[in-house]
């Protein structure tokens, strides 16, 4: 009897003593003064890193995406992260055609993380992808450092951004389509 007691006893001890509290780190962040800090990142404004990645548009033209959404500015801006060889991302074409169809006055921007620009181009003609087309140069797909900036972990990714720059939604899949025109319309007001 013991010999479990002090089995079990040495089980707890070694379990407390190994637990460590998880310290979360990203860029572009700002930290809480708490005990043990939390890194809280500001998904009002893209990453630097983000924001210097380079794109190729249809006309073979490279551009970042400062300079993409510089071209935009002023205007409610979707941006939908995709790749032709995600279904998800197929499957969601329809409900942001619809979506298209009921903001006219927003800028569609379609960023593939393809990975080749054949790969992206015959998408853009197989499902008659609608918008402003970019193809991620990176050719890493959502595991480069554009997804890492970005927090990618599933595709389709939907970011709105509002008029005077600034995101409005950081993290919206195909499940938020509700969300995304509820806020539409809202910065459209």
């Amino acid at each position: 009897m013991k010999k479990i007691l002090f089995t079990i006893a040495l089980v707890a001890i070694t379990i407390a003593s190994c637990k460590q509290t998880p310290r979360q780190e990203t860029t572009d962040s700002k930290t809480t003064e708490t005990e043990n800090p939390v890194v809280v990142k500001d998904t009002t404004k893209f990453a630097e890193r983000a924001l210097s990645q380079d794109f190729l548009n249809e006309e073979g033209n490279t551009l970042t995406l400062e300079q993409i959404l510089a071209k935009y500015k002023g205007k409610t801006i979707l941006i939908d992260v995709w790749a032709a060889w995600c279904p998800d991302c197929i499957k969601a074409l329809p409900g942001i055609k619809a979506i298209k169809e009921a903001n006219p006055e927003t800028v569609f921007v379609n960023l593939s993380l393809d990975k080749t620009e054949d790969s992206w181009k015959e998408a853009l003609t197989k499902y008659n992808v609608e918008g402003e087309n970019y193809f991620s140069k990176e050719g890493e797909g959502m595991k480069g450092d554009f997804g890492k900036s970005l927090d990618l972990n599933w595709i389709p990714r939907y970011i709105v951004v509002d008029k005077e720059s600034n995101i409005a939604l950081y993290n919206a899949t195909e499940k938020n389509f509700e969300e995304i025109k509820k806020l539409l319309k809202k910065l459209q007001e």
